[in-house]
């Protein structure tokens, strides 16, 4: 697993690489009638980019080794965006010798066949971390705890993502830590905030 040294050097080029090609900064149509947005994030332009999401991927590992002290543990990716990150972060613990596996909460349920609500194969008896690109912005990560703990799985009270919308100095200290709709339990992890990037009013 990579060291600290080596986590500052793939920060800085994720940073660098988010800030130019994954931050659309133009006026633009929000979600909401009348809602205006002056930038947006689209880390799907990174998270399908192999550099990149090895990078990440990589962060991701060593950030949640040194929360939880182990890596017993499955990766639960939100569909879409943590599609990516629930197959490489297994994928990059299988090169440094460590047994993981991954999979992604569905937004729907399949109407036929399985009628599956996830893809990929989940424990019960390996506890979940949360994944995604962004969290304090949308309620993927509830909807795929809410999905996990109906089919009887275990969480962790851990969720990790690329960016939080956070910016310390204008939002609550707990928002650093935490996401607007996950169950107040849940510690949040992020490898950059909207500081990271010279942002702020974020939508949510």
């Amino acid at each position: 697993m990579i060291d600290q040294t080596t986590y500052t050097v793939y920060e800085s080029a994720v940073r660098d690489y988010i800030d130019k090609h994954c931050i659309v900064r133009k006026n633009m149509p929000g979600k909401y009638p009348g809602q205006k947005y002056t930038w947006m994030f689209y880390l799907r332009n990174g998270l399908f980019n192999p550099v990149f999401l090895h990078y990440v991927s990589e962060m991701m590992l060593y950030k949640l080794h040194q929360e939880l002290k182990t890596f017993h543990f499955q990766i639960c990716g939100a569909e879409t965006a943590g599609t990516p990150l629930a197959a490489s972060i297994p994928l990059i613990a299988y090169s440094h010798k460590i047994e993981m596996s991954g999979f992604v909460v569905r937004k729907d349920q399949k109407t036929y066949g399985l009628k599956n609500w996830h893809e990929g194969m989940a424990f019960k008896d390996v506890p979940y971390v949360l994944v995604d690109d962004l969290c304090n912005s949308s309620k993927s990560l509830k909807h795929s705890d809410t999905v996990c703990k109906a089919l009887g799985l275990t969480p962790t009270n851990i969720a990790i993502v690329v960016v939080n919308k956070v910016n310390k100095n204008v939002h609550e200290e707990k928002r650093a830590k935490t996401d607007m709709y996950l169950p107040k339990e849940y510690k949040v992890i992020s490898l950059f905030d909207l500081d990271s990037f010279n942002l702020s009013n974020p939508s949510h």
